[in-house]
């Protein structure tokens, strides 16, 4: 009898292991480095993010393609944990208004680019009908091509969608997107693990993702 449960046991526990490396496999192919970094920086500033949104090729658009990242952000982001005013990066944040929905549409390059590549047009427009703000957007459009935030009110809230690249480089020009650099993103993420390092450790395995977890356990044993 005990060997019947014990092999039950072994050939669950096998199952599961597998199952965890799959999840850990697809978890891989769904972010590149530089999409993580921007990810988790998102999300420790009071963003909700989504990655690689697929853009369906339609009538309107000839062929399939995705956006690295989406995000949304809602007024009044309070976390007893890493969600205080204090803890936001005010580079991020000050770029927008505090009282308004906010939805960003992020470019994430960590090698070289070409400018005339980013944020074409019907993925934007893709992206701003998924964000679901309000239904007619087609007046937005054309003019967010030329600014790097739009902004409308409906129902006396205001909205605001923001373009950002995240690159290892900036490239000079009439830049019609905000620019942020890889590198100071990882900063801020540990930043605010090292603030928080005690509550990060306790609970590292929570979180859905090695990168977080190794930096957490580097930062809590130097």
């Amino acid at each position: 009898m005990y060997k019947a449960v014990h092999s039950s046991y072994l050939i669950i526990k096998a199952r599961n292991d597998l199952y965890q490396k799959n999840i850990l496999c697809i978890e891989a192919k769904l972010m590149n480095y530089g999409e993580e970094i921007s990810y988790w920086y998102f999300r420790l500033n009071g963003f909700f993010p989504i990655v690689n949104f697929v853009v369906h090729r339609t009538e309107e658009i000839k062929y399939s393609t995705d956006v690295d990242l989406l995000a949304v952000r809602f007024p009044n982001v309070y976390e007893a944990v890493g969600g205080k005013s204090n803890d936001w990066d005010r580079k991020l944040l000050d770029q927008f208004d505090k009282d308004a929905i906010i939805g960003v549409i992020c470019e994430v390059k960590t090698g070289d680019y070409n400018l005339k590549d980013l944020f074409k047009s019907e993925s934007v427009k893709y992206a701003i009908a998924r964000f679901g703000f309000r239904q007619n957007i087609d007046g937005y459009i054309d003019k967010f091509e030329k600014l790097k935030i739009v902004e409308f009110s409906q129902n006396k809230q205001k909205y605001q969608i923001a373009k950002i690249l995240i690159s290892n480089n900036e490239k000079q020009g009439d830049l019609h997107f905000m620019h942020f650099h890889l590198s100071n993103l990882g900063n801020f993420i540990s930043d605010r693990i090292l603030k928080y390092k005690d509550k990060k450790w306790q609970d590292r395995m929570f979180f859905p993702s090695n990168y977080l977890a190794s930096i957490i356990d580097r930062i809590y044993h130097e």
